[in-house]
């Protein structure tokens, strides 16, 4: 079963990753709602999942914005140009996606790409696949530096296309939003991709040209517990807090409204869930 949530409230800072005070908060309030919805609908195969880029194309027409590629005249410019305009809340917008940054069908040749490149032995390998060790460290610092360049490689790309879209379209005011979706299974898990995101972000690009990010899972839930709803979610951090108060509404309610889009689209639709902050939503990512 399938539950639409969106997590994060007010969203949290790029610096400020927060510590685990509300797990036990979190844990109650998804338990409470697990007990009230998890017979609102049949148990049944995961629905087959969505072209991310196309779907969500198709919500923000819904929604009321525009594909900046319908706006250009010269599509030879299209891809220096945003993906997104929503010109009643002045936001432009450009849409990542995660896939193949050791997630989907090429994790586990990635995986051992960086065991052969760090000089580790087809044992190694064996030891990780059938006797369950640890990954040695020298491969775990080669995994890490590849996942954060690979994330910051797109990051980056997105700044671009942002702020050559609000030098045509927008103002000093128009408000820029980089939403990222990881569609495939990480190897490492949500919670990975998006503390990488996070440390990313809170390093290097705490300016104006990126105001808010936003990661979100669809077509890979997580749930607490093995036996539990699958929770699928919308998750906002700012660059400030004054970024903060003045973009939330609208990052709110665009999350709102794509999980109940999405939610109709698969046949699975609860109501949302909020979460209230950064260590709330950590508890859903820590599950599988």
């Amino acid at each position: 079963m399938g539950l639409n949530t969106i997590y994060g409230g007010s969203g949290f800072m790029f610096k400020n990753l927060g510590k685990k005070r509300s797990e036990v908060r979190a844990r109650r309030k998804i338990e409470q709602y697990e007990h009230e919805h998890s017979n609102a609908w049949p148990m049944s195969e995961s629905p087959a999942p969505l072209p991310v880029e196309s779907t969500f194309d198709a919500f923000v027409q819904d929604f009321g914005g525009k594909k900046i590629a319908d706006l250009i005249a010269n599509k030879s410019l299209m891809p220096l140009n945003a993906d997104y305009f929503f010109e009643k809340h002045n936001v432009i917008a450009e849409l990542k996606t995660l896939e193949g940054i050791y997630s989907g069908p090429s994790a586990f040749k990635q995986l051992v790409q960086a065991y052969i490149d760090s000089g580790c032995t087809g044992s190694d390998v064996m030891g990780l696949i059938w006797r369950e060790e640890d990954v040695p460290e020298i491969v775990a610092t080669l995994i890490r530096k590849r996942i954060r360049r690979s994330i910051e490689q797109r990051i980056k790309q997105a700044r671009k296309q942002l702020r050559k879209s609000r030098s045509t379209f927008g103002s000093d005011d128009t408000r820029c939003l980089i939403l990222v979706a990881m569609d495939q299974q990480p190897l490492f898990g949500h919670k990975t991709m998006l503390f990488n995101l996070a440390k990313i972000m809170g390093d290097n690009y705490a300016d104006e040209h990126t105001d808010c990010v936003v990661y979100f899972n669809p077509n890979m839930p997580t749930k607490i517990r093995p036996d539990g709803m699958e929770f699928s979610g919308w998750y906002p951090f700012y660059r400030d807090n004054e970024v903060n108060r003045e973009l939330s509404e609208f990052v709110n309610l665009l999350g709102n409204k794509w999980l109940q889009y999405y939610g109709k689209r698969t046949g699975q639709i609860n109501p949302i869930l909020m979460l209230e902050n950064f260590d709330e939503m950590v508890v859903v990512l820590d599950g599988q």
